[in-house]
């Protein structure tokens, strides 16, 4: 199988748009993929240092290895900074946290 382009976005892009939406809450961001968490519209994922955020409806899937926008990968090509901004709120609101 073909693997996903690494970067897909500009590493500090992507961490800005991270940091915008999650600010405070990007470590428990990733405590909650190493949980395994699942909401009604998406599962956070860890696996061998790798962060997944799975959107059920769009199929969508972001990564990133270690730290935020390391090595980040998204499975759709057209998939853009906006679309991120917009799932992130989506997962954020999931999460119920404020």
């Amino acid at each position: 199988m073909k693997e996903l382009k690494q970067c897909h976005f500009d590493r500090n892009n992507f961490a800005s748009v991270f940091d915008e939406i999650f600010s405070n809450h990007c470590f428990d961001l990733e405590v909650a993929c190493q949980e395994h968490r699942e909401t009604d519209n998406f599962l956070l994922y860890y696996k061998d240092d790798e962060f997944y955020i799975i959107h059920f409806d769009s199929g969508i899937i972001i990564n990133w290895y270690k730290h935020i926008g390391r090595t980040n990968t998204c499975n759709d090509k057209d998939f853009s900074l906006n679309d991120l901004r917009e799932m992130l709120i989506l997962l954020k609101e999931d999460l119920e946290w404020k």
